[in-house]
């Protein structure tokens, strides 16, 4: 995922974020079914087991690169979509949400779909994808993608003037509030378990109940609160970096001084409220550093972030854990803290430099 992504930014002017879309879907579509027709041959014990592992890997590894595009695709569609700020944040938390809904809701079903065997879910998810694809298809289709002499010109002339290290440079800070927070989803996610069992001397099975409760809370309050601010919380940019990174240091040391698994469970109200707010500024922050050209190369370092923290988080989270269970909380905590004040001061002296042209 994290290769794809940067190889997209690398050559952005080849595809539109209308065929992005359309080709991840395609791929994903391939390749799930290729990894769940593996599957159905480990099943039946057909092939090899270290051959039908590989296989897996390579499937696998094959649908990350695919899964890439989508992304890519609509953060550069609704970045040069919408000009103003406010408009991008809450285009992001809605999409945003409707990711969460799928988290939601992919579980949901999945329950419900193992009554008709431990491979239906796969397959249905294929046919899911499938109709998709070619929804897309249809609909890409209609408007494809026909650029002018004049628009090459002018895009190529852009991209001589904000080349990939300009890009990176202006939006630094906000791909390490990206980095962070997709650390801080996947390292909760990865300790919590073991966390809850440690701390609270509970089986097994309890830590694994609690858990599982722990999701339900923190996926609730990331809908409603990414809900509330598209439809109802007018917040500025550094309004969401203030409330995101304030509710994640709460819930952080919540959960580190929790003495009841009830208390723990209630901080992941504020891991959810943080994240509704963080992801559409680390996005939107993103967007706005560079230009309206350099949306799709953005984009594509956006997803190759998201990829690196789900890589870098579980690493060093396991890691530090095995000294002491409470280290990637602290790990956490200031990593957020640091993020904050570097942000901050870039904003503070963004905010002195434009009092300064307006006096001049």
């Amino acid at each position: 995922m994290a290769i794809a992504s940067i190889w997209v930014a690398k050559n952005k002017s080849t595809q539109s974020p209308q065929n992005l879309v359309n080709y991840g879907f395609m791929g994903m579509t391939i390749t799930w079914a290729l990894f769940t027709f593996i599957l159905a041959l480990g099943l039946e014990a057909i092939l090899p087991s270290v051959l039908i592992f590989m296989l897996l890997v390579l499937s696998r590894a094959s649908t990350g690169i695919f899964m890439a595009m989508p992304q890519i695709g609509l953060q550069s569609y609704v970045m040069t979509e919408s000009t103003e700020t406010t408009t991008r944040s809450k285009n992001m938390a809605l999409f945003g949400a409707m990711n969460s809904f799928g988290m939601i809701f992919g579980p949901l079903a999945t329950s419900l779909l193992l009554y008709g065997g431990l491979l239906f879910p796969m397959w249905f998810a294929v046919a899911l994808l499938a109709l998709v694809s070619l929804a897309l298809f249809m609909i890409f289709k209609k408007k494809s993608d026909i650029r002018s002499d004049a628009d090459k010109a002018s895009e190529q002339s852009s991209n001589i003037v904000l080349n990939q290290q300009n890009i990176i440079k202006q939006s630094l800070i906000w791909l390490a509030l990206g980095f962070s927070t997709y650390v801080a989803i996947v390292t909760l996610n990865m300790t919590a378990g073991f966390y809850i069992q440690d701390k609270f001397f509970l089986s097994s099975q309890q830590s694994a109940l609690y858990f599982s409760q722990c999701m339900v809370v923190v996926g609730i309050c990331l809908v409603v609160t990414q809900l509330l601010i598209v439809k109802v919380i007018k917040l500025q940019l550094h309004s969401l970096v203030l409330i995101g990174i304030l509710t994640m240091c709460f819930g952080l040391l919540l959960s580190l001084y929790a003495q009841s698994i009830v208390v723990f469970q209630a901080s992941y109200i504020f891991y959810g409220i943080s994240v509704a707010c963080l992801l559409p500024a680390f996005t939107t922050g993103a967007a706005q550093a560079v230009t309206q050209d350099s949306q799709v190369k953005m984009a594509g370092y956006c997803t190759a972030t998201q990829a690196f923290g789900l890589i870098f988080g579980p690493l060093v989270s396991t890691y530090l854990y095995q000294f002491d269970q409470n280290l990637p909380f602290y790990f956490l905590f200031a990593l957020m803290i640091l993020v904050g004040i570097c942000i901050g001061w870039v904003l503070v002296k963004k905010g002195e430099e434009v009092s300064s042209f307006v006096e001049d």
